[in-house]
């Protein structure tokens, strides 16, 4: 597919500031931002609506003794989320029972999971990474006399349950900064809590930000304000983490600690977390981030990666059969991508809407039959805001919740083409066919001459990069290329030279048979250290690669 290339508008000589000004980053933040200060630039947690109401609570179950139940999700969000509060309250010597549903049960507080907390005898439930919209499910849990606290980081709709709620997207919420993965709001009760329990020191607050920053990375949640703070610092925790199921899953998944970054979290640590609850159940995950026992956490540790390799096969199989039912009903050319099928594994619907919606550029849900019913997944571009999306088309739906990008829905089989016309319909009315092009924000111009170990040095100040900070991208104009050759065990990967830097293109392979020796291009890349022995070399990975356009 062809890519447009925007070249973002020149407004400062110096790159650091040019660069700042391409996130959108405050004139006001920009120290903050270059150097973040885990001590000086964390919110107050008590600006967080519903957070001085959570807090009086828990003090209140802690000072009585009472039993506390955690509802978590079952994701790279809720689970870490939901051990960090497990962590804490075993810490201070709080009985705690916890519940997480499986994929078969669906996304969402349950009335088994409720149910489950009534026979172990639990007050207060605490719901971690859903329950914003599970009205019905709090209210059961109250008329069998139990309280409820949410805290929850998802899109909230006009009605909300009638208990204290903690999530910085519901309206009146003053808080600076509400793009927080739910592990960040949870621990933001933590940073609460800090201060009116000594025993939680910032000390401990610190050594709990490896769970933080693996919830904040693999939820795909902008790396600015306070996500910057705690993915900064966090991945510094990861690589030394007192978490011994951490440890014992670094070498299964043969990960060096010292070079742990936020790829190493978003595709080695945070989908082997994700697998159990993606095939079945959560609950060794969970239990890997809570063990304290060696045998326990090497016996988990090669669950999960035995069941990721697994869920790896699946995602295969199934995005193959969901592209071919795509390009058969040339649905690509569609503004908006729905497909279902009976056998597509509910865990695996939503990888797979997100692979279908960076390869056609377009929203897509991709929902698995079950009888009479439809359950899915949405993934959604930068244009087309889902939630807002389905709240338009609510009368077909029988549940659904997420964000502005991803959203999770049920539907009954006979309301399928009913969405699928309402939600072509909003499409039709909000996106232009360039929001459906794949386009490559460009953050300068450079020459040859300008790429070195000094710009690399310059670059690094923006680490760790991700959503809302994404690794900066150039482009060289009218640049000759030579050596051109293919590598990898498949022959997929591109390989030249530009100067004296190689330029790698990962699966750009087939390229290769229409570039010329010497031959004038444009490139668009991004910078990087190569290191091999010991030693260092700057490399350009290859973006996108067009002919110089002739005079």
């Amino acid at each position: 597919m062809i890519k447009r290339w925007k070249i973002l508008p020149k407004k400062s000589d110096d790159l650091i500031e040019q660069l700042l000004i391409n996130r959108k980053i405050k004139k006001e933040d920009w120290p903050s931002f270059l150097n973040p200060d885990f001590e000086k630039n964390l919110f107050n947690p008590f600006l967080m609506k519903g957070m001085k109401e959570a807090v009086k609570r828990i003090l209140q179950a802690i000072s009585g003794r009472e039993i506390i139940g955690l509802f978590g999700d079952y994701d790279a969000d809720g689970i870490p989320g939901t051990a960090l509060l497990f962590n804490l309250f075993k810490y201070l010597g709080i009985k705690t029972f916890v519940y997480i549903p499986s994929r078969k049960q669906g996304y969402g507080l349950n009335n088994e999971g409720i149910e489950y907390f009534l026979l172990n005898k639990v007050n207060l439930i605490i719901t971690v990474d859903l329950g914003v919209r599970n009205i019905k499910e709090i209210e059961y849990a109250q008329k069998l006399r139990m309280e409820v606290i949410v805290f929850d980081h998802h899109e909230v709709s006009k009605k909300l349950p009638r208990c204290i709620i903690v999530d910085p997207k519901q309206g009146g919420d003053k808080y600076p900064f509400r793009e927080l993965a739910a592990t960040g709001v949870v621990f933001k009760l933590l940073q609460a809590l800090s201060k009116h329990i000594p025993k939680i020191s910032q000390n401990y607050l610190k050594w709990s930000l490896d769970l933080v920053a693996i919830s904040t990375i693999c939820d795909i949640v902008p790396l600015i304000s306070e996500n910057r703070i705690f993915t900064k610092f966090g991945l510094i925790v990861l690589k030394k983490t007192k978490h011994i199921g951490l440890k014992t899953l670094y070498q299964k998944a043969m990960i060096t600690p010292e070079k742990i970054n936020t790829y190493a979290v978003g595709f080695q640590i945070g989908p082997r977390i994700n697998a159990p609850g993606r095939m079945d159940h959560a609950n060794e995950s969970f239990f890997l981030l809570t063990t304290t026992d060696s045998k326990e956490a090497d016996k988990l540790a090669d669950i999960l990666d035995k069941i990721n390799r697994q869920r790896q096969a699946e995602l295969e199989r199934v995005l193959n059969e969901a592209r071919k039912k795509v390009c058969e009903a040339n649905l690509q050319k569609k503004k908006v991508i729905i497909i279902s099928e009976k056998n597509w594994p509910q865990g695996i619907v939503g990888l797979v809407a997100g692979r279908l919606m960076e390869e056609f550029a377009r929203p897509v849900i991709v929902c698995e039959k079950q009888g009479s019913n439809l359950r899915g997944s949405a993934r959604s571009i930068e244009a087309f805001d889902l939630i807002a999306a389905l709240d338009e088309a609510k009368i077909y739906l029988s549940k659904y919740g997420g964000h502005k990008k991803a959203a999770g829905l049920t539907l009954e089989n006979k309301h399928l083409s009913g969405l699928y016309d309402k939600l072509l319909e909003v499409a039709d009315s909000k996106l232009k066919d360039e929001d459906l092009t794949f386009s490559i924000n460009i953050d300068a111009k450079l020459k040859i001459k300008e790429i070195n170990t000094a710009l690399i040095n310059k670059i690094k100040k923006f680490e760790p990069f991700g959503l809302g900070n994404p690794r900066p991208v150039f482009i060289l104009d009218k640049i000759k290329i030579s050596n051109i050759r293919i590598i990898g065990k498949k022959s997929n990967h591109l390989k030249f030279k530009v100067g004296n830097f190689e330029a790698l293109g990962f699966d750009m392979g087939y390229l290769a048979n229409n570039l010329v020796e010497n031959g004038d291009y444009n490139i668009v890349f991004t910078l990087d250290e190569d290191e091999w022995n010991g030693q260092k070399k700057i490399q350009l990975k290859i973006i996108d690669i067009k002919n110089t356009p002739k005079a």
